[in-house]
C-alpha cells in the first residue's frame, strides 16, 4: 500500500454518525437540525391533540414535509446568509 492508500482507507469514516458529520456541515447542520426539532414538535402536537387532526398516514406526512420543509429551509437561508454576511 502507499502512502496515499493507507491516508485514505484511515480517513474514510466508519460510522453513520462520522460520515454524516462530514456531509453535514454549517448552515446544511443547522437547516437539518431545525428541522428535526419541528417535526419533532409538530408530531408531538398531533398526538397530545388528536381531536384537532385525525391521526393518519397522510396528516404524519404532511408535518414531515411541511414543519420539516419549511422550517429547516428557513434556517438554512439564514444561515447561509449569515456565513456570506461574515465573509465580506
Amino acid at each position: 500500500m502507499t502512502n496515499e492508500t493507507k491516508s485514505a482507507a484511515q480517513a474514510a469514516p466508519q460510522t453513520i454518525i462520522a460520515r454524516a458529520r462530514q456531509i453535514l456541515r454549517g448552515p446544511v447542520l443547522i437547516g437539518v437540525i431545525a428541522a428535526l426539532i419541528a417535526i419533532g414538535l409538530s408530531l408531538y402536537g398531533m398526538l397530545t391533540n388528536p381531536n384537532a387532526t385525525p391521526l393518519t398516514l397522510r396528516s404524519f406526512l404532511l408535518v414531515v414535509v411541511i414543519a420539516g420543509g419549511s422550517w429547516g429551509l428557513i434556517a438554512w437561508a439564514i444561515a447561509t446568509a449569515a456565513v456570506e454576511a461574515g465573509k465580506d
